[in-house]
């Protein structure tokens, strides 16, 4: 057996993983698709995938995705033939070996409620606390029709002209220790499938939100409103204008909702967008 840990995989790589990734998906009726990229981890240097082979057969992998020095989110799937042989625990332990050595203090897994090998991984690891769940919700393009009866806002694509007033509306909004958004502002720039808005209403900064154009559909991400903001409507009005961003690239809208920000659930609800995946996150200290 033997483990590779690595920052950038290879197209290879990535095949060899989405393929695995099928077979432990079909074995135990799970939808999962991990992130195999690290373009929006705070340091792109620490490796954060490790992936374990007997011989030249891919057989797990565990990814780990750092946004912030905060905390890494953690990923891991074993081929269903290798299962219970400690593979899992060999991974985790190179992980958490790594994750301590770069000051990161907790890991939050990522799991299905469906999945009883995770159920049954976690109840070793012990001492996890079920945190939250994150619901993966869509909205098809047909659907949409362009609300015109409100439009106070104004928008800009952000730039190097306005990045530090993204910046630091994302780290208010998000409670983020000052200085970390920036390489979320940065790959929002730099990278062809990804952009990010600024929403003013007249020369005040209302809120924000983000788009990663995908094979998949357009992600809408990291959307939030300034609190002296929230609760006047505007949350729709920039709803409004990011499905019509959206459906200019794509013919699906896709985002993610924490079960604890009701509001924010009951809007895209009420927008339209339907729940197609559910993920469990449960946190662990190291």
């Amino acid at each position: 057996m033997k483990i590779e840990k690595i920052n950038i995989l290879t197209e290879e790589q990535k095949n060899n993983i989405i393929n695995l990734q099928k077979i432990c998906n079909e074995f135990e009726n799970l939808k999962a698709e991990v992130f195999l990229s690290n373009e929006i981890n705070f340091d792109k240097e620490i490796p954060c995938f490790f992936l374990c082979y007997e011989k030249e057969e891919l057989i797990a992998f565990l990814t780990a995705f750092l946004p912030t020095k905060e905390e890494g989110e953690i990923s891991a799937f074993t081929h269903p033939k290798y299962r219970k042989k400690g593979i899992f625990k060999k991974l985790f332990e190179e992980s958490v070996e790594i994750l301590r050595k770069n000051g990161i203090p907790k890991i939050l897994f990522v799991t299905e409620p469906e999945s009883n090998s995770s159920k049954e991984a976690l109840k070793k690891i012990g001492k996890t606390r079920l945190i939250r769940s994150e619901y993966t919700m869509s909205y098809p393009k047909e659907k949409f029709q362009e609300r015109n009866d409100e439009k106070r806002l104004k928008f800009e694509i952000v730039s190097e002209e306005n990045k530090i007033i993204y910046s630091q509306m994302t780290e208010e909004i998000f409670e983020m220790p000052e200085g970390t958004s920036l390489n979320f502002v940065e790959n929002a720039i730099k990278s062809f499938d990804r952009d990010a808005y600024i929403g003013y209403l007249n020369k005040e900064n209302i809120g924000i939100f983000n788009m990663n154009y995908t094979e998949d559909g357009v992600f809408l991400y990291g959307l939030g409103i300034r609190n002296i903001f929230k609760r006047k409507g505007y949350g729709k009005e920039i709803m409004n204008f990011a499905l019509k961003k959206a459906f200019e690239k794509g013919d699906k809208a896709i985002l993610d909702v924490d079960s604890d920000n009701a509001p924010a659930y009951n809007l895209y609800k009420k927008l339209g967008f339907a729940i197609k995946f559910q993920a469990d996150y449960y946190e662990y200290y190291i």
